[in-house]
């Protein structure tokens, strides 16, 4: 897998600063509702990190509306239909993002309701989940962790991207996920998040990261 690092300006910073300088950053967009992906996969620690701003937005007025996509896989039959290691299907089949179009982002977006599912499906189980719907506030922030985010259409405001050298990702995913890693490189070299993140995190060592605001917003 070829590393695919697009030359940025990073600012090294603690845990607690990163959590707290993008709930800022956040708090400063000119945005109703903002709808933010925190791109990156589960086992570099994407969830924790969204999960940190989180906690970071109620002092600023703001609620947290964290989502996960692995709660919105699709069935096992669909997309483990050409198999289990398929990369196009990885990269474009596994999220429902049909539905999390239609449950999340078109609630939490421009005139929507504010009335939201926060999960469909059980990865474990691959069973619906039976949640009832919840209300957002106008200050909510819609918090969404993932890989792959770029690839999948969704209409988020503005991207957080987790770079992590070739190397580290090796290390983190389990000997039944490393056949993942092709598809980490196809995203990075076909979907450029590194250049089209609003904000770009180097993410190797979690307790020692670094960012970057080189990026545009999405």
């Amino acid at each position: 897998m070829a590393d695919r690092v697009v030359p940025v300006r990073f600012v090294p910073l603690t845990p607690a600063r990163l959590a707290a300088d993008l709930a800022g950053w956040i708090n400063g967009l000119d945005l109703a509702r903002p709808r933010i992906g925190i791109d990156g996969p589960a086992e570099i620690g994407t969830a924790e990190l969204a999960d940190a701003i989180a906690a970071e937005l109620p002092p600023l007025g703001r609620s947290a509306v964290r989502v996960s996509t692995v709660w919105w896989w699709r069935p096992a039959s669909l997309r483990l239909e050409f198999g289990k290691t398929d990369v196009d299907m990885l990269l474009s089949g596994w999220v429902d993002n049909a539905a999390l179009r239609r449950e999340l982002f078109d609630p939490l977006g421009p005139g929507g309701t504010g009335r939201y599912l926060r999960r469909l499906r059980d990865p474990l189980t691959d069973r619906s989940v039976r949640e009832d719907r919840m209300q957002a506030n106008d200050q909510a922030v819609l918090l969404l962790d993932g890989p792959f985010l770029r690839a999948g259409g969704l209409p988020l405001d503005a991207i957080v991207h987790l770079q992590v050298s070739a190397g580290t990702l090796a290390r983190s995913l389990a000997p039944d996920r490393q056949w993942w890693l092709p598809a980490f490189d196809r995203y990075l070299g076909e979907d450029q998040p590194v250049k089209s993140a609003a904000v770009v995190v180097a993410y190797d060592h979690p307790a020692a990261p670094a960012v970057s605001w080189a990026g545009r917003p999405s």
